[in-house]
């Protein structure tokens, strides 16, 4: 996740380390909900793809 964060979101993880607990742990969880609906997003396609 923090590769994610960093890639996405240009926040090097020793910032992230360097934040707050509750930042930390928000912006894990937003992290987490991009990643999931960019792999419900995929799968939607792969499945137009396969018809």
């Amino acid at each position: 996740m923090l590769h994610n964060i960093w890639v996405r979101h240009h926040l090097r993880p020793g910032e992230f380390w360097k934040l707050p607990r509750g930042e930390q742990l928000f912006l894990l969880a937003c992290t987490e909900l991009e990643i999931e609906a960019e792999d419900k997003a995929r799968k939607k396609v792969e499945r137009r793809g396969r018809k």
